[in-house]
């Protein structure tokens, strides 16, 4: 009975043997499906590993050319930049030298205006000076003197002015230069240069102390010859008084263009107009 019992002992250790050799040597057809997987699988990676390599490879190469045209703008900017530095730095003394000569030309122009003024104001009065033998004759006629301007002003002064005891002599006189006016327009007035000084200042004393003097019915006037230009700031110096007159205020032109006003507070002078505006809007 025992002898039975080993002899079944022995035939489920065999059995058991049996069983863990079975588990420990699978079957031959498994173990190469497995290594085929296992070799399909490194092929895929080998494959995705090759193309990885691929595309690292072109991104390089875009990036190494997009650095390149980074450094070729970089050095273009700077060689711009380099020269755009030069070229102000070249303004910068073109404006610094301009300037300059800004400058010089600036206090040139003062000193010419100053000497355009005086030298102005010295032919004024040279001309003015040449005139001193001169007077002007106002509103006479046109046609009047005929062919003998010199017999006509020497016989309207013995005749109209009554200086029969003085010497007149007349050095010329013609009409004022210019075209004949038409008929509604003023006549042109009518210059004489005397010999004498003196003579002229006794003319023109005894015309002002008359104070109408008549030709052909109409009224004429004796004035001095001055410049164009003391005859045009006298133009508007007479405008000036025919306005303080007609407020009531005395007052005169004296030479060469001074105004001269008569107030409460005394007589005052004004060399030009703007320096008697003042006082005159005060009075109003």
């Amino acid at each position: 009975m025992s002898t039975s019992r080993t002899t079944k002992n022995t035939g489920r250790h065999q059995e058991s043997q049996k069983d863990v050799k079975e588990k420990k040597d699978p079957p031959s057809s498994l173990t190469e499906a497995s290594v085929k997987e296992d070799t399909m699988n490194v092929a895929e990676i080998l494959r995705e590993l090759r193309e990885l390599r691929k595309e690292n490879q072109e991104s390089f190469t875009d990036t190494k050319a997009s650095l390149f045209r980074l450094e070729s703008s970089v050095t273009d900017l700077k060689e711009r930049m380099e020269k755009l530095e030069q070229r102000t730095g070249e303004i910068e003394l073109r404006i610094s030298a301009a300037e300059d000569t800004g400058q010089r030309h600036e206090r040139t122009l003062r000193y010419l205006v100053r000497r355009e003024a005086a030298t102005t104001n010295l032919c004024d009065d040279l001309q003015n000076r040449l005139r001193r033998n001169n007077l002007r004759i106002y509103q006479v006629p046109e046609g009047s003197e005929k062919n003998d301007t010199v017999g006509f002003v020497k016989q309207l002064i013995k005749n109209q002015l009554q200086l029969k005891n003085e010497d007149i002599q007349i050095e010329r006189a013609h009409r004022s230069p210019g075209l004949k006016p038409a008929c509604p327009a003023p006549p042109r007035s009518i210059i004489v240069r005397f010999l004498d000084y003196t003579v002229k200042e006794a003319v023109l004393r005894q015309a002002w102390a008359q104070k109408q003097v008549m030709f052909q019915g109409k009224a004429i006037y004796f004035d001095q010859d001055y410049s164009p230009e003391v005859q045009q700031r006298r133009v508007r110096v007479r405008g000036v008084i025919k306005q303080l007159k007609e407020k009531g205020i005395q007052a005169r032109c004296r030479f060469p263009a001074q105004l001269r006003v008569i107030l409460e507070t005394g007589v005052k002078n004004f060399p030009t107009l703007i320096e008697a505006l003042p006082t005159l809007s005060a009075d109003e």
